[in-house]
């Protein structure tokens, strides 16, 4: 039994949790190929750009060195290609320059039809052949684009064969072997950013009143390691089922080693208020109402009450109770309206929780 005191309480939220992180990346090749070397493992802290692993490039350098070889014939082709016009325009250009003489000759009848038939002849041929030489060219530099851009591709596949990090952080799994196969999207390893690392906790709906960003909080992981951190961020969706939300708690240590998915227990400390203080232990329901069980006379009663904040231990008392009220710390509905003898434990009770 316990007489109920004035105090300063600690308010205090506690919900349980998983190590998670705020930027989970998955590293996979962008094409398909076979995993030929690999540089880092699951534990491994990496840098941005840094060279993780490789894909066998046989087939690709042989993709690129065939691309550039045939870019370089098309070159030469395009450069005798352009002599070729150079030497037919001269050619229609003498053509056209004859056929304006003979036209003169011929309307002065100084030559005869047949050499102007001639002459317009070879000017048709000039010009037929300076087209064809024309569309040759043209040809040739469409076929010449499209090998520089199969030769872009050709590099980029072989840069693809080089995976390297995406940023600065921590290898948590590696899921492929040297000689595996990947395709694109197939994961090689999960990393994470260990600045953006927290305990993904769930509260209570009841209890989201009192939380705030930047409250202190306790992390307390399954392996019995214990360290400080604070409220980041509150979900603005609580589950349907559970009628939980989940709270965002960073650790201000990471924890060495990390472990991610590694159970935790968070206790968030809220506001601070004096009021009159109850044991947790001695607040029970009886017939659908919770209270306590106070001794007047020698004799047990059932009193309601209305909590408020607690610290997992103790709650501050709204209403139902005054100061010097003495209530039993582990009651039960059977010992209503019992005649009992109190024993009188000094505050405040420092009970486990």
């Amino acid at each position: 039994m316990v007489m109920i005191k004035e105090d300063e309480i600690q308010g205090k939220v506690h919900g349980p949790g998983t190590v998670q992180s705020r930027v989970p990346v998955t590293v996979s090749a962008k094409i398909t190929g076979i995993l030929e070397k690999l540089y880092v493992d699951q534990g491994d802290l990496v840098m941005r750009g840094q060279l993780l692993a490789e894909l066998d490039v046989q087939e690709l350098k042989s993709r690129v060195e065939a691309s550039r070889a045939a870019l370089i014939r098309f070159k030469r082709d395009l450069n005798r290609a352009r002599a070729t016009v150079a030497k037919d325009q001269a050619k229609l250009t003498l053509a056209q320059s004859d056929y304006r003489r003979d036209m003169e000759l011929f309307k002065g009848e100084v030559i005869s039809e047949a050499d102007m038939d001639t002459t317009k002849a070879a000017l048709r041929v000039a010009k037929s052949e300076y087209a064809e030489a024309q569309a040759s060219l043209a040809a040739l530099e469409a076929a010449q684009d499209q090998a520089a851009s199969e030769l872009r591709v050709a590099e980029a596949n072989l840069s693809y064969t080089q995976i390297a990090a995406p940023m600065d952080g921590l290898i948590t799994v590696r899921t492929a072997e040297i000689g595996n196969t990947v395709i694109p999207g197939t994961p090689i390893f999960q990393m994470v950013d260990l600045k953006t690392i927290w305990v993904a906790a769930w509260i209570d709906e009841t209890q989201i009143a009192h939380l705030r960003e930047g409250q202190h909080a306790t992390i307390t992981l399954r392996s019995g390691r214990v360290f400080q951190g604070k409220v980041v961020r509150l979900n603005k969706q609580a589950d349907t089922v559970t009628r939980e939300l989940e709270v965002d708690v960073q650790f201000q240590t990471l924890p060495d080693p990390l472990v991610i998915g590694e159970e935790a227990e968070v206790y968030i400390a809220t506001q601070k208020e004096k009021a009159l203080v109850v044991p947790l232990s001695s607040v029970f329901l009886w017939q659908g109402k919770k209270g306590v069980l106070t001794v007047s006379h020698s004799r047990a009663t059932f009193r309601p009450v209305t909590l408020g904040i607690q610290d997992g231990r103790n709650a501050a008392v709204s209403s139902g109770l005054q100061e010097c009220d003495q209530v039993i710390l582990h009651p039960s509905g059977k010992l209503v309206g019992e005649k009992l003898r109190p024993v009188i434990k000094p505050w405040p009770v420092r009970e486990e929780q």
